[in-house]
């Protein structure tokens, strides 16, 4: 699934405002249901996946069922430019 994310950002005066389109396919294949815990984890596992440091914040996840897209919304930040230890996946 990971593969299949289309990610949009945009930078605002402290942190990033990212966005991650998933295919409504791709998402139920996965998980049953649209929730919190799974947008927590989607993003989460993204942002290891790009070895990205970025500390989310405000996760928020919506289906646009007309657009059969599912969508994850966060605030991302990157405090004192401190880089977690690199991960090998």
């Amino acid at each position: 699934m990971l593969n299949d994310i289309v990610e949009a950002r945009k930078k605002k005066e402290d942190y990033y405002e990212v966005m991650l389109q998933i295919p409504e396919k791709e998402f139920f294949n996965s998980y049953d249901n649209i929730s919190d815990t799974a947008a927590k984890e989607i993003l989460t596992n993204y942002l290891r996946h790009h070895q990205d440091d970025g500390k989310p914040h405000d996760i928020e996840i919506k289906h646009s069922k007309p657009n059969h897209i599912v969508n994850i919304e966060a605030k991302l930040y990157y405090e004192n430019n401190d880089h977690t230890r690199q991960l090998y996946i």
